[in-house]
């Protein structure tokens, strides 16, 4: 059995079809001998399979032709749940061996203090400094696409949780490698993956698997690290063949990229217009016949304005941006799974176009384009109904409620009761989702403005969301842009 050398405090998809899959690759190689050891925030199931099933579970790569590939992936040497107070003491009993590296595989939403995830990382450190020692070194790695995630989880644990000791502040600041990561597979949910897809797929596997993870062939770059201290022990560096860096420099430009350049076709790209619209795959809302084209144009004025801010050498940002277009019209996942958390969603793949140098130097058509998929995602989150704090409802063109996941409720609480709304209290809201600064920030500053000093795009949000609520259907509102 392979020694515990990873803690993992999250279960999920992309977890098991990247970061795992790859350790249990080296194992293969020859090139590391770890194994991850498995902590799941909410409740059991995950963590009841890891361990009846030994560990082992199959990566299938499949498209919308047919299953590609099934990877049996046996890295995984135990698991528990967080979710009490005996599972996380057994997780933290896991900190008396010789560690590598944590894992932290949780949602924007769960990356701040008093979270459960963020309270179990801060302990877990904690109990390895206390076994280890100020000589030990370690290495943290948060696997949800943030920019700068790694310094947010170190600013969060280093200045938002009490000071446990001088020496063990210390000891985070100089032994504890907080990496950056870029990370990227498309993993959907296996509810979203066609039947004769999973039908093949369990055919080939033959045994029962509870954890069988459904996800594209890896992209051409699927993960990035940067390991600027050099305290990384796992030798992801080694897998260059499966399109994974470890970097010595700053991947800031990489994980502007990605955000504005991949995450955007999600969101604000494609799949809050095919939510309201009645599609509820992703891959049919891109590939519609009013949707596609209109995609297509505003990544290409996206990259425009990304590779001027942003220039990567040898990189093409159109490339890059229509490669993933492509990619998700050839895996079915669906829009409910991605779309949630949109406040932090605008802010990390739009903000950044909105106040570019550059867009006053794009077409008219790419500023409509962009506004028009802005106002979107604001349309989608306009309450039709509020039943408690926790119960926001929207409703689609198609008069279905759906809920409204956002644990943010700033923008909601400003466009509720804006389904009729005159031009002028449309502009005056968009005006107040726009200068308020703190929505437009990153983690932990405040920037000194908002998105309101770019007029010219305020001003077409406001006209096509004040269209969204006055019965224009999001298709209708397109389908006069061009």
């Amino acid at each position: 059995m392979l020694p515990t050398k990873i803690l993992a405090i999250g279960a999920g998809g992309l977890q098991r079809a990247l970061t795992h899959e790859f350790v249990h690759i080296l194992n293969q190689r020859n090139l590391y001998d770890g194994g991850i050891f498995v902590g799941q925030p909410r409740g059991t199931e995950k963590a009841d399979a890891f361990n009846q099933q030994g560990g082992v579970y199959h990566v299938v790569t499949f498209d919308m032709s047919g299953v590609h590939d099934i990877q049996q992936v046996s890295s995984v040497v135990g698991a528990t749940t967080l979710a009490t107070e005996a599972g996380r003491e057994q997780f933290y009993a896991q900190t008396e061996h010789p560690l590598d590296l944590l894992l932290i595989g949780v949602t924007e939403a769960g990356i701040a203090k008093g979270e459960l995830a963020m309270d179990v990382l801060e302990e877990t450190l904690y109990r390895y400094f206390c076994h280890h020692g100020a000589e030990a070194t370690l290495c943290v790695i948060n696997t949800d696409n943030l920019r700068n995630n790694g310094n947010i989880i170190r600013d969060i644990l280093c200045n938002a949780y009490p000071r446990r000791s001088d020496d063990y502040a210390a000891w985070l600041e100089a032994n504890v490698g907080f990496l950056n990561e870029m990370g990227d597979r498309l993993v959907p949910q296996v509810y979203a993956v066609p039947d004769e897809i999973k039908e093949e797929a369990r055919a080939q596997i033959e045994v029962q698997d509870e954890l069988i993870t459904y996800a594209e062939v890896m992209p051409a770059t699927s993960l990035i690290l940067e390991d600027i201290d050099d305290l990384l022990r796992v030798p992801f560096g080694e897998l260059q063949d499966y399109g994974v860096v470890v970097s010595r420099e700053s991947i800031e430009p990489y994980h502007d990229w990605k955000l504005l350049l991949v995450n955007s076709v999600h969101v604000p790209g494609i799949t809050h217009k095919g939510t309201l619209s009645g599609i509820e795959y992703v891959n049919e809302a891109a590939a519609h016949p009013t949707f596609a084209p209109h995609l297509e144009r505003l990544m290409n004025g996206y990259a425009e304005i990304v590779e001027a801010d942003i220039p990567i050498a040898g990189k093409s940002a159109r490339a890059y941006s229509l490669e993933f277009v492509n990619r998700i019209r050839s895996v079915k996942d669906d829009n409910a799974r991605i779309n949630i958390i949109e406040t932090v969603k605008l802010r990390e793949r739009a903000a950044d176009i909105v106040r570019s140098p550059n867009y006053n130097a794009s077409t008219e058509l790419f500023k409509s384009d962009f506004a028009y998929s802005f106002a979107t995602v604001l349309r989608f989150l306009t309450p039709h109904t509020i039943s408690s704090p926790e119960d926001y409802r929207g409703i689609t063109d198609t008069g279905e409620a759906y809920e409204i996941r956002d644990p943010n409720r700033t923008i909601q609480n400003v466009l509720k009761g804006t389904f009729g709304a005159s031009l002028t209290d449309v502009e005056e809201r968009i005006s107040t989702i726009f200068s308020n600064a703190a929505l437009w920030s990153s983690s932990g500053a405040v920037s000194p403005s908002g998105l309101d000093g770019n007029r010219d795009f305020m001003k077409r949000v406001g006209g096509y969301y004040h269209r969204l609520v006055n019965g224009e259907t999001c298709l209708e509102v397109l389908e006069s842009i061009f």
